[in-house]
């Protein structure tokens, strides 16, 4: 499932909404947008759209995210009578008489990890934003739906009041990102309170600094299969277990380089990496940055998380 970080909500703006109300025989046309999102919220019947080459649903009670710049287009006719919500939408700044647009930034399951594994990380990367799987059910939906509503009603009013229309938009995007960011959070404290996974944790931070802790190691250590344990783990966690550790190493190499002047070669020592250069390659995946920046980065600004 992709996800996506949207900046400066607080600068939301919406030119124009609806709410579709559509017969059997209806399918979306092919288009484009290139610098306004679509957010479409289902209300009755289903439909199956095509966002740049995947697939996804739109139907009572789930939100679809339609990215600016992508190409969707509808893949199906509609069987049944189908209505949703809809919101064109994108964040912009006036900077010296000109429109920045901060357009939907893309994030992969490696950035998604380290933004939900401390307060920090995710205070820091939801300051002023928020961020939305591209499809989600929505757990309370008589609230967004009446907020979807109020946001319509003022659309309508005109130009009277487009200010209390944006930020009606703004709303529904901030109840959005709340409810994913409780979702994950709740799905990850259950992942943790499996006694299997509870096992693998203490073990794996016990063996942390270990280069050979590895999926196998941790498997042999609680004297069970492989494959066994690595499903477990990602069915509980939503992460392979591979995954998982090269990212709590590279968690403890970030402290560890903000805390001490050790050489990056004995960080990556202490932090389990076998070699500097695979120290490189992992962190690099994880934070875009070198050890090295990293620690310049960090001791200037004066933080000691990611």
């Amino acid at each position: 499932m992709p996800y996506y970080h949207l900046r400066r909500v607080d600068s939301t703006l919406s030119p124009v909404c609806g709410l579709a109300m559509l017969n059997p025989g209806w399918t979306h046309i092919r288009r484009c947008l290139e610098t306004e999102s679509v957010l479409l919220i289902g209300k009755k019947g289903h439909a199956l759209i095509e966002d740049n080459g995947l697939p996804f649903e739109i139907s009572e009670g789930k939100m679809l995210l339609l990215p600016a710049g992508h190409i969707h287009r509808g893949l199906e006719r509609a069987e049944k009578p189908l209505s949703y919500w809809w919101f064109h939408f994108y964040q912009g700044v006036h900077l010296d008489d000109e429109m920045r647009i901060f357009l939907p930034k893309k994030l992969c399951d490696k950035e998604l990890d380290l933004i939900f594994s401390s307060a920090d990380s995710r205070l820091d990367m939801l300051k002023n934003g928020i961020i939305l799987p591209q499809s989600m059910e929505i757990e309370r939906f008589d609230m967004v739906g009446n907020l979807c509503g109020e946001a319509l009603g003022l659309f309508a009013s005109g130009g009277d009041s487009p200010l209390a229309y944006n930020n009606a938009v703004e709303r529904i995007l901030l109840e959005l990102g709340r409810q994913f960011v409780e979702k994950t959070l709740a799905s990850q404290s259950e992942g943790k309170s499996n006694p299997l996974v509870k096992k693998i944790l203490e073990s794996l931070e016990d063996e942390l600094s270990n280069p050979n802790a590895s999926v196998k190691f941790l498997a042999d250590q609680l004297g069970l299969n492989a494959d066994y344990l690595g499903r477990a783990f990602k069915e509980s966690m939503n992460v392979p277990l591979g995954q998982y550790i090269s990212r709590r190493r590279v968690e403890l190499a970030c402290s560890r380089l903000c805390e001490n002047n050790d050489t990056i070669e004995e960080v990556a020592r202490d932090c389990g990496f076998g070699s500097r250069r695979q120290f490189f390659e992992v962190f690099r995946q994880f934070t875009g940055k070198t050890p090295a920046s990293y620690r310049a980065d960090s001791a200037y600004v004066g933080i000691n998380a990611l």
